[in-house]
This record gives structure tokens, C-alpha cells and sequence, in this order.
């Protein structure tokens, strides 16, 4: 009996530590990015199509504009930083994938960060090069932009 006391007052003194330590993690991502760099279904795109997009990262939010900076997509997303690499969930509410929902992986280098995600409603990525069926994006930092 006492060691199942101690078990559950583990867990539950565990679980907010996890959850501290994904929102920390998810905390790193907020801030206005640059695309550098897209992939999808195993070919690197012209630079002339990720040409002055940005995508904007909340606490639960993820927002990608075109170069005119007209939402091409909006999701709220839920982050697992418990694993690697990260795992992202996104549930669009804007754009081709409205509704849909998305799985992905996620890499954070300094101020860089790479987002790969498969077609809605597919297992997630496993790395981050593409085959049929899924997008990856690079990402950079604007200037002036914070994870505050």
C-alpha cells in the first residue's frame, strides 16, 4: 500500500514538471519566422516560392502568410517536447487544410526551426527529408523577433 502511495504522489508531482517543461519547450518557438527553405514530396522547392513568407508562432497558434502577408494557414497546434524529435499536432482553422488535422515533427537549433508534417490525418514524419505526401519547412528568426 505504501509503495502505490508513493507512486501516485510521484506522478503527481511529476506531472506538472512535464507539462512546465513543455511549455517551456513551446515557449521557444513563439516569435515571427522567415522561410528559408521548403520540401515537399521529396523535392526542394524554388527559392522564388518561399520568397518573403513568414509564419507567426503563439503559445498555441501558428499563423503562415504568403509574400503579400494574406493567411494561407492558421492552426492551433499541441507540442510533445518529451520526445526526439519534438512531435506537433496541428488542427488547421484556416486555408486548404481547414478542419483537418496534421502531424508533425519539429527541430529547434538556436534560430532555427524545422517543421515537417504529412498530409492530414497520416502517422507523422519520421525524419526530416520528404517522400509523397509530406512538407517540410526551414525556418529563421526575423530580426527583432523574441521567444518572450
Amino acid at each position: 500500500m505504501r509503495q502505490l502511495m508513493l507512486l501516485v504522489a510521484g506522478i503527481l508531482l511529476a506531472g506538472p514538471a512535464l507539462v512546465w517543461a513543455e511549455d517551456k519547450n513551446a515557449a521557444k518557438m513563439v516569435g515571427t519566422w522567415t522561410v528559408t527553405a521548403e520540401e515537399k514530396d521529396g523535392k526542394k522547392q524554388p527559392a522564388a516560392t518561399v520568397k518573403d513568407r513568414q509564419v507567426k508562432i503563439t503559445r498555441d497558434m501558428i499563423t503562415c502568410y504568403d509574400k503579400d502577408r494574406k493567411v494561407h494557414m492558421a492552426a492551433k497546434y499541441e507540442l510533445d517536447s518529451s520526445t526526439t524529435p519534438w512531435q506537433i499536432t496541428l488542427n488547421c482553422t484556416e486555408g486548404e487544410q481547414k478542419d483537418k488535422k496534421m502531424k508533425g515533427i519539429v527541430k529547434l537549433t538556436d534560430d532555427t526551426l524545422q517543421i515537417c508534417f504529412n498530409k492530414p490525418d497520416a502517422d507523422a514524419p519520421t525524419n526530416f527529408t520528404t517522400k509523397e505526401g509530406q512538407c517540410c519547412f526551414t525556418l529563421e528568426r526575423a530580426r527583432g523577433s523574441s521567444n518572450r
